[in-house]
This record gives C-alpha cells, sequence and structure tokens, in this order.
C-alpha cells in the first residue's frame, strides 16, 4: 500500500503528456510496450524516435523476431516506476495490471492499451488492428495483415493430403490442442497434431501431455518442439533427449521460433509456410 500511495503523489505531480492533452486525431508520440509480443508489433509499426521502450525480453538472447538491440531502443523491466519515468503518452501491454496501476497511469494522464494473447489467426487480425489504430499507424497494420493472409490462402490452396502428423510440444512441456495459435500454425502448415485424438484429456479446454508410452504408440511423422528447449534442464528436456525418441525420430525432429508460435505476429503465417516446407522434406510416408 506504502509503495502505491508514493506512486499515486508522484503521479499527481507530473505533468500530464498523455493523449488526453494531445490534439484530435494526434499519433501518440511516446509508446512503451511492457509485453514481449506488443513489443515485436510495435517494433514493426513504429520508427525507434516514436518508442520510449520496449521490455528487456525482446534484447537478442531471447531470440526475439526483432530485437530491441537492432531496432535500437532502450529497454524496460516491466514495472510502474519506469512508466512513470519515461513520461509515455501511450502504454500498450497484456493483461497484467492491478486497478491500483492503472489508477496510477490515469492520474498521469498516461493511456493504457491492455493486450490479450493471440489464439489464433482471427486473433492476430484484432490484436493488429488494434495496436495500428492506437498508434495512428493502420495503414502500416494492415499491410502486415495482407501479407500474411496471402500467405495462409498460398497455403491453403497447397495442403497436403493426407495431412502430415506431428506431435508439437510447447515452451512449457504442455502438447498444444487445436483450439490455439499453435494449433492453427500446424493446420495452416498442413499438419495434424496427434492431440487431437486424445482431446478428451485437454487441460484447461486447450493443452495435453504425453508420456513416452504415448508417443511411441501414437507414432507421428514429425516431432516438433521450441529451439529454446535444447539446453533446458527440466523434464521436456528429458523427453526430447530420451534415447527412444532420438532413435524413433531421428531425422524427424524439428525446432521452431517459440516466439511466433507463442506471441501471435502476422509473421506466424510465414512460421506455418516454413513449416510446410520442412514437413515434406522429413516426413516419411505412411
Amino acid at each position: 500500500m506504502k509503495r502505491w500511495a508514493a506512486l499515486l503523489a508522484a503521479a499527481a505531480m507530473l505533468v500530464c503528456r498523455g493523449v488526453a492533452d494531445a490534439a484530435p486525431g494526434a499519433k501518440p508520440q511516446r509508446v512503451m510496450s511492457l509485453n514481449m509480443c506488443t513489443d515485436q508489433l510495435l517494433l514493426q509499426l513504429l520508427p525507434p524516435e516514436r518508442i520510449t521502450s520496449v521490455t528487456y525480453l525482446s534484447r537478442a538472447f531471447y531470440r526475439p523476431l526483432i530485437s530491441a538491440e537492432a531496432a535500437h531502443v532502450a529497454v524496460n523491466y516491466n514495472s510502474p516506476e519506469e512508466v512513470l519515468a519515461q513520461h509515455p503518452d501511450l502504454v500498450i501491454s497484456g493483461n497484467v495490471f492491478s486497478p491500483g496501476a492503472r489508477a496510477v497511469f490515469r492520474r498521469a494522464g498516461i493511456t493504457l492499451l491492455e493486450v490479450p494473447p493471440a489464439n489464433g489467426f482471427e486473433g492476430i487480425r484484432v490484436i493488429t488492428r488494434s495496436i495500428g489504430r492506437a498508434v495512428g499507424e493502420e495503414d502500416q497494420a494492415n499491410a502486415l495483415l495482407r501479407r500474411m493472409d496471402a500467405t495462409l490462402a498460398e497455403l491453403k490452396a497447397t495442403t497436403p493430403n493426407p495431412r502430415i502428423t506431428v506431435l508439437g510440444w510447447d515452451s512449457g512441456g504442455n502438447v498444444p490442442g487445436p483450439d490455439t495459435l499453435f494449433g492453427e500454425i500446424l493446420d495452416a502448415a498442413g499438419a495434424a497434431s496427434v492431440a487431437e485424438k486424445t482431446t478428451d484429456s485437454l487441460v484447461y479446454g486447450s493443452n495435453t501431455n504425453f508420456d513416452l508410452e504415448q508417443l511411441v504408440t501414437l507414432n507421428p511423422q514429425a516431432v516438433l518442439h521450441s529451439g529454446s528447449l535444447a539446453d533446458r534442464p527440466d523434464t521436456l528436456n528429458q523427453k526430447i533427449q530420451h534415447r527412444l525418441v532420438r532413435k524413433l525420430f531421428a531425422g524427424r525432429e524439428l525446432t521452431y521460433p517459440e516466439i511466433l508460435y507463442r506471441c501471435g505476429l502476422p509473421q506466424s503465417a510465414d512460421a506455418a509456410k516454413t513449416l510446410r516446407e520442412k514437413l515434406l522434406r522429413i516426413a516419411r510416408p505412411r
């Protein structure tokens, strides 16, 4: 409570620099992102001089699509204090802030746009247009979506028959079900997840899990996992490194760019296209 009281006092002394004081129709000139996924969209929509900072997660060692270093922008550590210190007129984040934090931003004249995660390509369209509208760059946002939709149309017109069966582990060690962004990327790539055969065991309606015995029984044509998992000392890594998996799926293991399967960016369609190309090269005919 003392922390928020101090922040409220600080906010009261700030000169309001939010869009509330801007001229109607003016584009926000100081935009701050507090979410790695919104970082990536913002870096595509705005020049560096209009971005106060993006999250430290968009540094190169987190394997972002566009790194903060490459974009020449500062980074933040997701704190309300940084928001007040940087005086942005627009903050874009995930759904993470408490009512107290929102009150602080309102008092400081800062507009907050909270963006939910994208659960599929339609979600990508909604989020990209929303952020594009908020920063005054709707044309650029629509250009990204036109490219995405053209790629998806191309993939749909050339879907392999039969589809290639895969097992895809996400970064948390779960197997995403069909009604997820991961599942839609697989579908666009012309793949069928073996998770669809176990929908009765989905956790929270979207994920399931597999032990090695189930994996052997279902015997998908390829196994996918995030490229960042290879050096993680966890139970999923033990599955990936297991000698049975290595033997059974030799030459049929693929890594994928985690950010495009997790964040929901227009380039997620490119990830589906790349996956299609890789699958067609390695999948063993049934």
